[in-house]
């Protein structure tokens, strides 16, 4: 094994990261970034003077955050059509903008990145000057150009993961969270219903971790082939996880013990609390170990992976597979209540709202 301070003098030519810092620092400083604020600024007192003291009358989600069947005390909920914001007929396109009047409109960055490049967004968010927008943002760790037009084009900018933070706070002053990435592809209620079955399926001892290829990525992309290599469960799905029905996407989770998830860099994935919702434990990089929100994770309910366990995995595999058998129906229990409470995207609704009640001040039905 090479020593060390050889290996770190290999990624440090030629100071990469000084210059990074130096460019990211620089470009802050920028006079432009106060004219964005004061603008936004202008734009949040119209919309406290409009709320303050009201009820707020509904809220909607973007068509991509209708898999969890939003339930919220005190709160009407409603879905938007996957292309509201794209519509062309002037008077349609009116009327989309009197329906969110007064209400609070949650998107993520999947509608964005349908709408490339932006522009029929960009109208739509300015000309509605009583809606409140707020954006979830789950691509802040590894797609900056989008992430900078969410921030600058949202009332509240809320990033899924803990990176380019200090980038992001600069084109949205009112940049909350993280709000970690959580499940949302399957309700509460489903969830709940399911747990019989979660709690008496018949389970694979080998872990699955079936991710999507991503070109850019090559490092966890070669972390994916050599665990596929030993365990055919691991690798490579097309795209089409989300097409097929819940049932059958939530038979897929607990078919296994454990899961092996390979984050593209070192983000918090959905899949971390996809696995322990479904009665699984987790298999992540030992680097997320100390990161929040993992670091509140109860630790017999998650393991975690060295950069030796993933060219020998067997070992691992094998304590996971004894801890899982050890701690029976009642650890498969303790692992779906934990993520159903503390990870489940209505709990993140809710924390929004919260935020967002701060700020215009206004009150629930």
């Amino acid at each position: 094994m090479n020593p060390i301070d050889d290996v770190y003098a290999r990624l440090s030519n030629p100071d990469l990261p000084a210059r990074q810092a130096a460019e990211c620092i620089d470009f802050g400083q920028a006079d432009a970034f106060f004219h964005l604020a004061a603008a936004k600024d202008d734009r949040i007192s119209r919309l406290k003077a409009f709320f303050t003291g009201r009820c707020l009358r509904k809220v909607y989600l973007c068509a991509h955050l209708s898999g969890f069947d939003c339930q919220l005390e005190g709160f009407e909920v409603d879905y938007l059509e996957p292309a509201f914001f794209q519509e062309t007929d002037p008077a349609s396109r009116l009327a989309n903008k009197q329906l969110v009047h007064g209400c609070v409109v949650i998107i993520n960055s999947s509608v964005i990145r349908s709408m490339l490049p932006n522009s029929e967004f960009v109208e739509f968010y300015e000309s509605c000057h009583a809606t409140c927008f707020i954006a979830w943002d789950h691509d802040n760790h590894h797609w900056l150009q989008m992430s900078t037009f969410m921030a600058a084009h949202s009332d509240i900018y809320v990033p899924a993961h803990h990176e380019n933070l200090y980038v992001l706070s600069r084109y949205n002053w009112l940049t909350a969270g993280p709000v970690y990435a959580s499940c949302i592809q399957w309700s509460r209620k489903f969830l709940t219903e399911n747990l019989p079955r979660i709690l008496t399926a018949q389970r694979s001892t080998d872990p699955l971790g079936m991710h999507v290829q991503y070109a850019r990525f090559g490092f966890r992309n070669s972390v994916v082939k050599t665990l596929e290599t030993h365990y055919p469960s691991i690798g490579f799905s097309r795209q089409t996880f989300h097409a097929r029905t819940p049932q059958d996407r939530l038979e897929e989770w607990y078919s296994h013990k454990m899961h092996w998830i390979a984050p593209v860099l070192n983000d918090i994935t959905i899949r971390i609390f996809d696995a322990l919702v479904t009665g699984g434990i987790p298999i992540v990089p030992s680097s997320l170990r100390l990161l929040p929100p993992v670091n509140a994770i109860p630790r017999e309910h998650i393991a975690f992976c060295t950069p030796m366990d993933i060219v020998s995995p067997q070992s691992l595999v094998a304590s996971v597979n004894l801890r899982f058998d050890q701690m029976g129906c009642d650890g498969m229990v303790a692992r779906h209540r934990f993520a159903l409470k503390h990870h489940h995207a209505n709990t993140s609704i809710e924390h929004m709202l919260r935020i967002a009640a701060e700020v215009l001040e206004f009150k629930n039905n």
